[in-house]
């Protein structure tokens, strides 16, 4: 090792001891030399291993880690986790694709060292991850906090966990990260399901064996599989459990903070958007209850990321999904009864109006992170979609639509990423039966209006050295398409209570604050 390395051993001697040893037996020599208090460094500290372990793979080999797939858990979001799964069914406490360890250090820290030594003592601490050295350095900074006698006391797995001959024990609870990556090839060791065929995505793989073989958990993952057509299957897997499922976008804030495993994404604008799944396993419970889409600020972070608040965000209504009803949905609680008035009293689908060739043409960017536009002017952009429709009074109704709360919404409850995909919009429920010819008449006017001045609201973005148009009309068109809208339905509620949906923080729902 370093010469240094009884003093005060550096990121410049870590590097060092890695090109002459290698990454395994540096981190060994590490961890052992620690946990006999041969060796103390005010920098190499089981807090700094996760931040380390990413250098030393990040000069070892970029590639292999980028291809990971594991973004670090934060250690806000991780409390938040443990604290759930404290609360959960389960003896055996197992953490799946663990890595260097944040999530089970925390989970032990939550649950007190008395009850952390009692777990460990009786051997009921199982820890998985294919990464050997990432499991070793979780292994040892579980001995070094709480005593090098319980070494040999953690169950450690060093394996493929899709493997079939892998199996959590009986009873157990499972705390998870998994890995994300697209799957490519299928190994013949693997017990290849729907699921797995259908998203091709270790982390949904995940998921389905840990709901099969665990009493509860709670998994971190991406929200993709909440919607996304690829992760029906998954969801279909998931009708037969029960729990909640908190998610979150990543505007203005995210989650995992821009940090993916590995030190490759630092892009804090485009981290990936997460899910915490709990899986609770209620008796004669089945489906899923959901949060909103959250949004916070950075400054926020401390004051949403809390148990209590969170769960408070969750509605009542335990989704199961169906060939009739393929995803789930993120609402608000105070908009529950708005959002049942309006799939019930629409009789049709925006696609009904769309026509495929023929029409006047609806120009639609296909990204929108605080309200959709449908603009009559060809948008000099990139990103763009185009729809036709070929009735005057039904062309400006999807026009209204478009530039409503209610497209919006919609977007936000079934999809919410990056771009707005036709099959949303396709799939929007429309009331243009319900309008009377009174509102048909305002409507129209409105959106004749909006055509007449879209030069006048245009607005420019530059994404990648190119400056994209788009159209940014003042909120009060919005409020006076769904004050026509609220009529139409019969809801009597102020039109502001969809302010909501619009705003870049859930803390200010007044949708002031919204953003390009």
């Amino acid at each position: 090792m370093s010469k240094f390395y009884l003093k005060d051993y550096t990121i410049d001697n870590y590097i060092f001891d890695i090109d002459q040893k290698g990454l395994k037996d540096t981190w060994h020599t590490i961890l052992s030399n620690t946990l006999n208090q041969k060796f103390k460094s005010d920098l190499f500290v089981v807090e700094n291993y996760g931040e380390l372990y990413e250098i030393g793979l990040a000069h070892v080999n970029k590639v292999s880690k980028k291809e990971f797939g594991k973004y670090y858990t934060p250690k806000d979001v991780s409390v938040v986790m443990s604290n759930w799964l404290k609360s959960l069914d389960g003896e055996n406490i197992c953490d799946v694709g663990c890595g260097v360890g944040n999530l089970i250090l925390t989970y032990l820290d939550v649950i007190g060292r008395d009850n952390a030594i009692e777990l460990i003592s009786n051997k009921k601490i199982y820890i998985y991850d294919i990464d050997e050295v990432a499991l070793e350095i979780c292994k040892y900074s579980i001995a070094i906090k709480y005593g090098k006698e319980f070494l040999k006391n953690i169950n450690v797995k060093n394996c493929d966990f899709l493997n079939k001959s892998v199996k959590l024990p009986k009873n157990s609870k499972v705390i998870s990260n998994p890995p994300y990556y697209k799957i490519s090839d299928f190994s013949d060791r693997w017990n290849v399901t729907m699921v797995m065929k259908d998203s091709k995505e270790l982390y949904a793989s995940f998921m389905e064996k840990i709901l099969k073989q665990s009493k509860s958990s709670v998994i971190i993952t991406p929200y993709s599989y909440i919607g996304s057509a690829k992760f029906y299957s998954l969801r279909k897997v998931m009708n037969n459990y029960n729990g909640f499922v908190v998610s979150f976008d990543n505007v203005p804030g995210n989650i995992f903070n821009g940090r993916k495993h590995g030190i490759f994404n630092t892009n804090k604008g485009n981290s990936v958007r997460a899910a915490i799944t709990v899986v609770e396993n209620k008796e004669d419970i089945k489906g899923f209850r959901f949060s909103p889409l959250i949004r916070f600020k950075t400054d926020e972070r401390l004051k949403m990321l809390n148990n209590d608040y969170l769960f408070n965000l969750i509605n009542d209504r335990y989704q199961l999904v169906d060939t009739k009803k393929k995803s789930y949905y993120k609402c608000h609680i105070d908009l529950l009864n708005l959002l049942d008035k309006w799939e019930t009293l629409s009789n049709k689908k925006m696609g009904n109006f769309i026509d495929s060739k023929d029409g006047d043409e609806i120009y639609l960017p296909t990204t929108c992170r605080y309200f959709t536009v449908g603009a009559k002017r060809n948008l000099v952009r990139d990103g763009k979609r185009t729809i036709r429709v070929s009735d005057r009074d039904k062309y400006n109704y999807v026009y209204c639509m478009l530039n409503s709360s209610f497209a919006y919404w919609y977007w936000r409850l079934y999809d919410g990423g990056i771009n707005c995909p036709l099959t949303i919009i396709n799939s929007i429920p429309v009331f243009y039966d319900l309008l009377d010819d009174d509102l048909k008449n305002e409507l129209n006017e409105i959106a004749f209006e909006m055509q007449e001045r879209e030069q006048k609201y245009l607005v420019y973005k530059m994404n990648a050295g190119k400056k994209q148009e788009n159209v940014k009309f003042p909120i009060e068109y919005r409020n006076r398409i769904n004050k026509i809208f609220f009529e139409a339905l019969g809801i009597n509620e102020d039109i502001s209570i969809l302010n909501k949906v619009h705003s870049s923080s859930l803390f200010n729902e007044d949708g002031s604050d919204e953003c390009e």
